[in-house]
Protein backbone atom coordinates (compact mmCIF):
# COMPACT_ATOMS: atom_id res chain seq x y z
CA UNK A 1 0.00 0.00 0.00
CA UNK A 2 1.58 3.16 -0.99
CA UNK A 3 1.24 6.18 1.13
CA UNK A 4 -1.52 8.76 0.61
CA UNK A 5 -3.69 5.82 -0.14
CA UNK A 6 -4.83 4.57 3.10
CA UNK A 7 -8.15 4.46 4.38
CA UNK A 8 -9.52 4.40 7.65
CA UNK A 9 -9.65 0.78 7.85
CA UNK A 10 -5.89 0.34 7.41
CA UNK A 11 -5.36 2.94 10.03
CA UNK A 12 -7.36 0.78 12.51
CA UNK A 13 -5.32 -2.70 11.91
CA UNK A 14 -2.33 -0.73 11.85
CA UNK A 15 -3.33 0.93 14.79
CA UNK A 16 -5.05 -2.29 16.65
CA UNK A 17 -8.36 -0.72 17.29
CA UNK A 18 -11.73 -0.43 15.90
CA UNK A 19 -12.81 2.38 12.78
CA UNK A 20 -14.77 3.64 15.74
CA UNK A 21 -11.72 4.65 17.72
CA UNK A 22 -9.93 6.01 15.00
CA UNK A 23 -12.52 8.66 14.69
CA UNK A 24 -13.10 9.71 18.28
CA UNK A 25 -9.31 10.57 17.72
CA UNK A 26 -9.50 12.43 14.64
CA UNK A 27 -12.63 13.97 16.51
CA UNK A 28 -10.82 15.09 19.26
CA UNK A 29 -13.09 12.80 21.71
CA UNK A 30 -12.01 12.14 25.01
CA UNK A 31 -13.06 8.73 25.71
CA UNK A 32 -9.62 7.52 24.11
CA UNK A 33 -7.02 6.21 26.74
CA UNK A 34 -3.51 8.06 26.18
CA UNK A 35 -1.24 4.89 24.95
CA UNK A 36 -4.37 4.08 22.46
CA UNK A 37 -4.62 7.32 21.16
CA UNK A 38 -0.39 7.88 20.69
CA UNK A 39 -0.93 4.32 18.66
CA UNK A 40 -3.68 5.64 16.17
CA UNK A 41 -1.81 8.88 15.98
CA UNK A 42 1.53 7.03 15.06
CA UNK A 43 -0.63 5.14 12.57
CA UNK A 44 -1.64 7.80 10.85
CA UNK A 45 1.59 9.27 10.53
CA UNK A 46 3.29 5.96 9.53
CA UNK A 47 0.22 5.43 6.82
CA UNK A 48 0.52 9.67 6.01
CA UNK A 49 -3.40 8.94 6.59
CA UNK A 50 -5.53 12.39 5.41
CA UNK A 51 -9.00 12.22 6.53
CA UNK A 52 -11.81 13.02 5.38
CA UNK A 53 -15.11 14.74 6.23
CA UNK A 54 -16.63 11.15 5.88
CA UNK A 55 -14.17 10.02 8.71
CA UNK A 56 -14.79 13.19 10.79
CA UNK A 57 -18.32 12.47 10.76
CA UNK A 58 -18.25 8.22 12.03
CA UNK A 59 -18.11 9.45 15.60
CA UNK A 60 -21.59 11.15 14.88
CA UNK A 61 -23.75 8.86 14.67
CA UNK A 62 -23.15 7.58 11.11
CA UNK A 63 -23.37 3.46 9.85
CA UNK A 64 -20.41 3.29 7.72
CA UNK A 65 -22.65 1.58 5.30
CA UNK A 66 -24.24 1.72 2.25
CA UNK A 67 -26.95 0.12 0.56
CA UNK A 68 -27.61 -1.08 -3.07
CA UNK A 69 -31.20 -2.39 -4.51
CA UNK A 70 -31.79 -4.19 -7.37
CA UNK A 71 -35.05 -5.23 -9.58
CA UNK A 72 -36.21 -9.33 -9.13
CA UNK A 73 -38.43 -10.61 -11.86
CA UNK A 74 -39.46 -13.64 -10.41
CA UNK A 75 -41.80 -14.27 -13.90
CA UNK A 76 -38.51 -13.82 -15.66
CA UNK A 77 -35.11 -16.29 -16.21
CA UNK A 78 -33.88 -15.42 -12.97
CA UNK A 79 -35.45 -18.52 -12.23
CA UNK A 80 -35.06 -20.84 -15.03
CA UNK A 81 -32.20 -22.90 -15.77
CA UNK A 82 -30.85 -20.57 -17.96
CA UNK A 83 -30.25 -17.89 -15.40
CA UNK A 84 -26.43 -16.79 -16.55
CA UNK A 85 -28.15 -15.71 -19.31
CA UNK A 86 -30.40 -13.24 -17.73
CA UNK A 87 -30.00 -9.54 -18.06
CA UNK A 88 -30.18 -8.65 -13.98
CA UNK A 89 -27.57 -11.75 -13.06
CA UNK A 90 -25.56 -10.02 -15.66
CA UNK A 91 -25.81 -6.43 -15.32
CA UNK A 92 -26.30 -6.68 -11.47
CA UNK A 93 -23.41 -9.14 -10.51
CA UNK A 94 -20.49 -6.77 -12.39
CA UNK A 95 -22.48 -2.90 -10.54
CA UNK A 96 -22.02 -5.02 -7.01
CA UNK A 97 -18.95 -6.06 -7.93
CA UNK A 98 -17.68 -2.22 -8.77
CA UNK A 99 -19.46 -0.86 -6.13
CA UNK A 100 -18.18 -3.25 -3.42
CA UNK A 101 -14.77 -2.68 -4.14
CA UNK A 102 -15.07 1.52 -4.11
CA UNK A 103 -17.15 0.91 -0.53
CA UNK A 104 -14.35 -0.81 0.69
CA UNK A 105 -11.45 1.08 -0.49
CA UNK A 106 -13.31 4.33 1.17
CA UNK A 107 -14.20 2.54 4.27
CA UNK A 108 -18.11 1.32 4.25
CA UNK A 109 -19.63 -1.77 4.02
CA UNK A 110 -22.06 -2.27 1.48
CA UNK A 111 -25.37 -4.36 1.59
CA UNK A 112 -27.04 -5.21 -1.49
CA UNK A 113 -31.30 -5.97 -1.64
CA UNK A 114 -33.39 -7.52 -4.13
CA UNK A 115 -36.61 -5.34 -4.47
CA UNK A 116 -39.54 -7.74 -5.80
CA UNK A 117 -40.90 -5.42 -8.87
CA UNK A 118 -44.64 -5.71 -8.97
CA UNK A 119 -45.22 -7.07 -5.59
CA UNK A 120 -46.96 -4.98 -2.94
CA UNK A 121 -44.39 -6.32 -0.30
CA UNK A 122 -41.46 -5.72 -2.59
CA UNK A 123 -40.39 -2.61 -1.22
CA UNK A 124 -40.31 -4.49 2.67
CA UNK A 125 -36.60 -5.81 1.87
CA UNK A 126 -35.52 -1.95 0.79
CA UNK A 127 -37.25 -0.29 4.44
CA UNK A 128 -35.26 -2.78 6.26
CA UNK A 129 -32.20 -2.11 4.35
CA UNK A 130 -32.67 1.68 4.78
CA UNK A 131 -32.82 1.87 8.30
CA UNK A 132 -28.89 0.55 9.08
CA UNK A 133 -27.06 2.76 6.20
CA UNK A 134 -26.07 6.20 5.13
CA UNK A 135 -27.25 6.32 1.31
CA UNK A 136 -28.62 4.04 -1.10
CA UNK A 137 -27.85 3.13 -4.71
CA UNK A 138 -30.94 2.34 -6.88
CA UNK A 139 -30.16 0.14 -9.89
CA UNK A 140 -32.20 0.99 -13.14
CA UNK A 141 -35.90 0.09 -12.78
CA UNK A 142 -36.01 0.01 -9.23
CA UNK A 143 -35.57 3.57 -9.61
CA UNK A 144 -39.28 3.82 -11.40
CA UNK A 145 -41.09 2.00 -8.28
CA UNK A 146 -42.90 4.69 -5.92
CA UNK A 147 -41.92 3.05 -2.81
CA UNK A 148 -38.24 3.09 -3.44
CA UNK A 149 -38.69 6.54 -4.50
CA UNK A 150 -40.25 7.94 -1.11
CA UNK A 151 -37.21 6.01 0.48
CA UNK A 152 -34.96 7.74 -1.38
CA UNK A 153 -36.14 10.88 -1.01
CA UNK A 154 -35.90 10.30 3.48
CA UNK A 155 -31.90 9.89 2.30
CA UNK A 156 -28.88 10.15 0.38
CA UNK A 157 -29.78 8.24 -2.83
CA UNK A 158 -27.72 7.91 -6.18
CA UNK A 159 -29.97 6.51 -9.37
CA UNK A 160 -28.35 4.31 -11.78
CA UNK A 161 -30.49 5.51 -14.70
CA UNK A 162 -31.03 6.29 -17.84
CA UNK A 163 -32.88 9.79 -18.04
CA UNK A 164 -30.18 11.32 -15.52
CA UNK A 165 -33.37 13.46 -14.07
CA UNK A 166 -34.06 13.72 -10.54
CA UNK A 167 -35.02 16.74 -8.42
CA UNK A 168 -32.65 14.68 -5.46
CA UNK A 169 -30.37 12.40 -4.84
CA UNK A 170 -27.64 12.35 -8.00
CA UNK A 171 -27.44 10.21 -11.24
CA UNK A 172 -24.95 8.45 -12.58
CA UNK A 173 -25.80 6.65 -16.48
CA UNK A 174 -23.79 5.65 -19.62
CA UNK A 175 -23.79 8.33 -22.54
CA UNK A 176 -26.68 5.76 -23.55
CA UNK A 177 -27.16 8.60 -25.88
CA UNK A 178 -23.57 9.33 -27.48
CA UNK A 179 -22.60 5.76 -27.78
CA UNK A 180 -26.19 4.83 -29.96
CA UNK A 181 -25.19 7.73 -32.15
CA UNK A 182 -21.73 6.45 -33.07
CA UNK A 183 -23.34 2.99 -33.65
CA UNK A 184 -25.95 4.13 -36.33
CA UNK A 185 -23.22 6.61 -38.03
CA UNK A 186 -21.31 3.73 -38.82
CA UNK A 187 -23.95 1.40 -40.27
CA UNK A 188 -25.26 4.16 -42.28
CA UNK A 189 -21.79 5.83 -43.47
CA UNK A 190 -19.59 2.36 -43.24
CA UNK A 191 -22.58 0.04 -44.59
CA UNK A 192 -25.23 2.12 -46.38
CA UNK A 193 -27.83 1.06 -44.20
CA UNK A 194 -31.26 2.83 -44.71
CA UNK A 195 -33.90 0.29 -43.19
CA UNK A 196 -33.50 -0.34 -39.27
CA UNK A 197 -35.22 -2.88 -36.82
CA UNK A 198 -35.18 -2.45 -33.35
CA UNK A 199 -35.38 -4.68 -30.24
CA UNK A 200 -36.20 -2.50 -27.59
CA UNK A 201 -36.19 -3.24 -23.31
CA UNK A 202 -38.41 -2.97 -20.59
CA UNK A 203 -40.71 -0.37 -21.82
CA UNK A 204 -40.18 1.72 -18.10
CA UNK A 205 -36.66 1.55 -18.19
CA UNK A 206 -34.95 4.71 -18.57
CA UNK A 207 -31.47 2.99 -20.01
CA UNK A 208 -34.45 1.30 -22.58
CA UNK A 209 -36.33 4.75 -23.42
CA UNK A 210 -32.91 6.71 -23.98
CA UNK A 211 -31.52 4.14 -25.96
CA UNK A 212 -35.19 4.34 -27.94
CA UNK A 213 -34.85 7.74 -28.32
CA UNK A 214 -31.77 7.89 -29.25
CA UNK A 215 -32.06 5.08 -32.07
CA UNK A 216 -34.93 6.98 -33.69
CA UNK A 217 -33.29 10.41 -33.07
CA UNK A 218 -30.30 9.02 -35.47
CA UNK A 219 -31.76 7.58 -37.48
CA UNK A 220 -34.13 10.20 -38.59
CA UNK A 221 -31.56 12.38 -38.97
CA UNK A 222 -29.80 9.96 -41.41
CA UNK A 223 -32.92 9.41 -43.54
CA UNK A 224 -33.30 6.42 -42.77
CA UNK A 225 -36.56 4.05 -42.04
CA UNK A 226 -38.11 1.82 -39.47
CA UNK A 227 -41.04 -0.11 -40.29
CA UNK A 228 -43.49 -1.24 -37.56
CA UNK A 229 -42.83 -5.05 -38.23
CA UNK A 230 -39.47 -4.61 -37.59
CA UNK A 231 -39.82 -3.00 -33.84
CA UNK A 232 -39.79 -5.82 -31.35
CA UNK A 233 -40.23 -5.55 -27.62
CA UNK A 234 -38.11 -7.46 -25.50
CA UNK A 235 -37.32 -7.57 -21.66
CA UNK A 236 -33.59 -7.42 -21.98
CA UNK A 237 -33.49 -11.24 -21.78
CA UNK A 238 -31.98 -13.68 -24.72
CA UNK A 239 -34.66 -15.69 -24.05
CA UNK A 240 -37.85 -12.70 -24.81
CA UNK A 241 -35.59 -11.92 -28.34
CA UNK A 242 -35.41 -15.43 -29.10
CA UNK A 243 -39.29 -15.45 -28.48
CA UNK A 244 -39.55 -11.91 -30.62
CA UNK A 245 -37.34 -12.80 -33.57
CA UNK A 246 -39.27 -16.46 -34.19
CA UNK A 247 -42.38 -14.20 -34.02
CA UNK A 248 -40.86 -11.75 -36.76
CA UNK A 249 -39.36 -14.32 -38.89
CA UNK A 250 -43.22 -15.80 -39.68
CA UNK A 251 -44.11 -12.53 -40.97
CA UNK A 252 -44.13 -12.35 -44.66
CA UNK A 253 -42.29 -8.97 -45.12
CA UNK A 254 -38.36 -8.84 -45.87
CA UNK A 255 -36.45 -8.27 -43.01
CA UNK A 256 -34.25 -4.72 -42.51
CA UNK A 257 -31.04 -4.33 -42.81
CA UNK A 258 -30.00 -4.57 -39.39
CA UNK A 259 -32.04 -5.50 -35.63
CA UNK A 260 -30.08 -2.85 -33.71
CA UNK A 261 -30.80 -4.25 -29.89
CA UNK A 262 -30.93 -2.56 -26.50
CA UNK A 263 -28.77 -4.44 -25.19
CA UNK A 264 -26.28 -7.58 -25.64
CA UNK A 265 -28.46 -10.40 -24.28
CA UNK A 266 -31.10 -9.44 -26.67
CA UNK A 267 -28.80 -9.00 -29.75
CA UNK A 268 -27.28 -12.73 -28.59
CA UNK A 269 -31.18 -14.31 -28.47
CA UNK A 270 -31.32 -12.72 -31.69
CA UNK A 271 -28.45 -14.24 -33.14
CA UNK A 272 -29.45 -17.71 -31.57
CA UNK A 273 -33.02 -17.54 -33.13
CA UNK A 274 -32.05 -16.28 -37.29
CA UNK A 275 -29.01 -18.86 -37.03
CA UNK A 276 -31.47 -21.14 -36.55
CA UNK A 277 -33.42 -20.66 -39.16
CA UNK A 278 -30.88 -20.28 -41.33
CA UNK A 279 -30.64 -16.51 -41.50
CA UNK A 280 -26.72 -15.35 -42.05
CA UNK A 281 -25.25 -12.94 -39.94
CA UNK A 282 -24.31 -10.07 -41.62
CA UNK A 283 -24.93 -11.04 -44.83
CA UNK A 284 -28.83 -11.61 -45.08
CA UNK A 285 -28.83 -8.85 -41.57
CA UNK A 286 -26.86 -7.61 -39.75
CA UNK A 287 -27.04 -7.27 -35.43
CA UNK A 288 -25.58 -5.00 -32.55
CA UNK A 289 -25.99 -4.82 -28.77
CA UNK A 290 -25.38 -2.46 -25.87
CA UNK A 291 -23.21 -3.05 -23.45
CA UNK A 292 -20.00 -5.09 -24.56
CA UNK A 293 -20.36 -8.39 -21.97
CA UNK A 294 -17.90 -11.03 -22.27
CA UNK A 295 -20.66 -13.53 -24.38
CA UNK A 296 -20.36 -10.49 -26.79
CA UNK A 297 -16.49 -11.10 -27.17
CA UNK A 298 -16.73 -14.62 -27.69
CA UNK A 299 -19.33 -15.26 -29.69
CA UNK A 300 -19.83 -16.22 -33.27
CA UNK A 301 -19.88 -13.44 -35.24
CA UNK A 302 -18.86 -11.33 -32.63
CA UNK A 303 -21.01 -9.15 -31.67
CA UNK A 304 -20.78 -5.09 -32.82
CA UNK A 305 -21.62 -3.19 -29.74
CA UNK A 306 -21.40 -0.07 -27.77
CA UNK A 307 -19.43 -0.82 -24.55
CA UNK A 308 -20.30 0.43 -21.22
CA UNK A 309 -18.38 -0.68 -17.77
CA UNK A 310 -20.92 -1.71 -15.32
CA UNK A 311 -18.00 -2.15 -12.95
CA UNK A 312 -17.72 1.51 -13.41
CA UNK A 313 -21.18 2.43 -12.90
CA UNK A 314 -20.65 0.67 -9.53
CA UNK A 315 -17.84 2.60 -8.86
CA UNK A 316 -19.22 6.00 -10.14
CA UNK A 317 -22.45 5.43 -7.66
CA UNK A 318 -20.44 4.95 -4.56
CA UNK A 319 -17.74 8.07 -5.17
CA UNK A 320 -21.22 10.01 -5.83
CA UNK A 321 -23.29 8.27 -2.48
CA UNK A 322 -20.17 9.74 -0.30
CA UNK A 323 -19.83 12.74 -1.63
CA UNK A 324 -23.51 13.66 -0.98
CA UNK A 325 -22.91 12.48 2.89
CA UNK A 326 -19.82 14.67 3.03
CA UNK A 327 -21.48 17.64 1.65
CA UNK A 328 -18.79 17.80 -1.53
CA UNK A 329 -21.95 16.67 -3.73
CA UNK A 330 -24.78 18.71 -4.79
CA UNK A 331 -28.13 17.20 -5.02
CA UNK A 332 -29.65 16.31 -9.05
CA UNK A 333 -26.03 16.16 -10.07
CA UNK A 334 -25.37 13.99 -12.88
CA UNK A 335 -22.05 12.38 -14.05
CA UNK A 336 -22.26 10.55 -17.45
CA UNK A 337 -20.17 7.99 -18.03
CA UNK A 338 -18.36 7.74 -21.73
CA UNK A 339 -19.34 4.64 -24.08
CA UNK A 340 -17.31 3.22 -26.83
CA UNK A 341 -18.04 1.43 -30.08
CA UNK A 342 -16.86 -1.57 -30.49
CA UNK A 343 -16.71 -2.78 -33.76
CA UNK A 344 -17.14 -6.87 -34.88
CA UNK A 345 -17.91 -9.00 -37.56
CA UNK A 346 -21.89 -9.02 -37.19
CA UNK A 347 -22.38 -5.40 -38.84
CA UNK A 348 -20.26 -6.73 -41.69
CA UNK A 349 -16.47 -5.31 -40.72
CA UNK A 350 -13.74 -8.20 -41.03
CA UNK A 351 -11.49 -6.06 -38.36
CA UNK A 352 -12.35 -5.40 -34.86
CA UNK A 353 -11.91 -1.66 -33.55
CA UNK A 354 -12.97 0.19 -30.37
CA UNK A 355 -13.30 3.96 -30.68
CA UNK A 356 -14.11 6.30 -27.69
CA UNK A 357 -17.62 8.57 -27.37
CA UNK A 358 -16.81 11.77 -25.63
CA UNK A 359 -19.07 12.37 -22.88
CA UNK A 360 -19.86 15.28 -20.62
CA UNK A 361 -19.68 15.18 -17.29
CA UNK A 362 -21.65 17.21 -14.36
CA UNK A 363 -20.81 16.76 -10.44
Amino acid sequence: MSKGNATIYDVADVAFVSIATVSRVINGGSHVRPETRDRVDDAIKQLNFVPSSAARSLSGGKKWSIGLAYPLYENRATFTPSMEEDSNVLYTDTVIRGASAQAAQLGYSLFACAVRIGHDDGMVPLQQLSSSVDGVILVDRVVNDVGAMRIAKRMRAVHLSGSGVTKFGATVRPDNEGGMRSLIRHLVDEHRVVDFGFVGGIPNSPDAVARHDAFRSVVSQAGGTVRDENVLVGDFSMLRAEVELERRLTLPEALPQVFVCANDQMALGALHALREHNVRVPQDVMVTGFDDIPMARTSRPGLTTVRQSSVSLGVAAVNLVVGLLDGEVEKGSIVTLPTELVVRRTCGCAQSSVGTVASQQVA
